[in-house]
């Protein structure tokens, strides 16, 4: 488990960075040291606000620096005792309350939005804890969820928040990575502003090496669609053009059997969906899934083998012959018994 950053330090270093962004400013003679001091004392007041009645007791001897430094940059700015008093409860009894009632609105806001958003991406058990985990002193927050497929195989995920200019957390990339016997045998990262909607199950079929079909924005700006899929040499896009239909593809197979409304939306979400394949009476339970690179439907046996049509013919044709030899000596077996005969 990582271990928590410090808040105050954090406070300090966003001030640093602040500062730089600021610089050029203070050299072209746009501000002076004044108005700098001035900010660095609004940053820290509302660093020591949100700060004071949450500080770990790690963090706590950090909190003694922070405030010597608000009382150092008091002294600077408001040389005048009554002023310095005045400026001190102002900001305690108005401005402080204020900001923390503004913050938290905007903080509650931000979560209610990025818990829906993970929930529609297949995330909701790890929607409740969120706020745990995104702490607003921080620019970048990296979440790793690990999620068991097997004995020996699982998917790990890297969930990348990142703050916007408006002080909001955007969840900007999801890194995913395909770990069998605790080798890691694919990996991607997806930037959600390329795979719009994307979900956690799209993710593990893209990296157990399935196709998807993808919702995209073209050159022109309107909303499009393409298969994609990960080869070696990372993401594979198929051109929009590429003549493959799921619909056209499975009208074309009868043979399968199942909704087939329902069968397409799965297939197109990159899924490996089990179903049954028909011939006369007789059953065979297989798995489909998409292949645009051969502009067909794959199957595969009850142990997900690849095999095909001709082969699931054969295997249902023997498998009728044995019932129907066993229904013809069953027949002569009750004409001998009806007729007085026993073997």
């Amino acid at each position: 488990m990582e271990k928590a950053a410090n808040r105050v330090l954090l406070a300090f270093k966003s001030w640093e960075d602040r500062k730089k962004e600021i610089e050029p400013l203070l050299k072209a003679g746009t501000i002076d040291v004044t108005v700098l001091s001035r900010l660095q004392l609004d940053h820290l007041r509302l660093a020591a606000h949100r700060l004071r009645s949450t500080a770990r007791p790690d963090e706590k001897p950090f909190m003694l620096l922070l405030n010597n430094q608000i009382i150092r940059l008091e002294k600077q700015l408001f040389p005048n005792l009554l002023r310095r008093i005045f400026s001190q409860l102002k900001d305690r009894l108005f401005d402080g309350p204020a900001y923390l009632k503004k913050d938290q609105l905007q903080r509650d806001n931000n979560m209610a939005t990025l818990k829906v958003q993970l929930k529609e991406a297949g995330l909701g058990s790890f929607a409740g804890r969120l706020e745990q985990h995104l702490d607003q002193d921080q620019k970048n927050i990296r979440v790793p969820l690990d999620c068991q497929l097997g004995p020996e195989k699982r998917v790990s995920l890297d969930l990348h928040f990142e703050k916007d200019p408006y002080g909001n957390f955007q969840l900007n990339r999801i890194g995913g990575s395909l770990v069998q016997n605790g080798k890691i045998t694919k990996a991607q990262e997806f930037e959600l502003s390329d795979w719009p909607n994307l979900k956690t199950n799209q993710i593990w079929s893209l990296l157990e090496g399935r196709a998807m079909k993808q919702q995209y924005t073209d050159a022109s700006g309107h909303e499009n669609h393409r298969w994609v899929e990960l080869g070696p040499n990372g993401v594979q896009h198929y051109d929009p053009a590429h003549a493959f239909d799921i619909k056209t593809a499975l009208a074309g197979m009868p043979a399968i059997i199942r909704n087939k409304e329902e069968l397409t939306r799965y297939l197109e979400n990159g899924q490996q969906i089990p179903t049954y394949w028909k011939q006369g009476k007789q059953y065979q339970n297989i798995y489909v899934q998409a292949d645009p690179a051969n502009r067909c439907i794959k199957l595969l046996d009850d142990k997900l083998r690849p095999i095909t049509a001709e082969k699931l013919n054969q295997n249902l044709a023997r498998q009728g012959f044995k019932v129907k030899t066993l229904d013809t000596t069953a027949q002569k077996t009750r004409r001998r018994v009806k007729n007085g005969q026993h073997q």
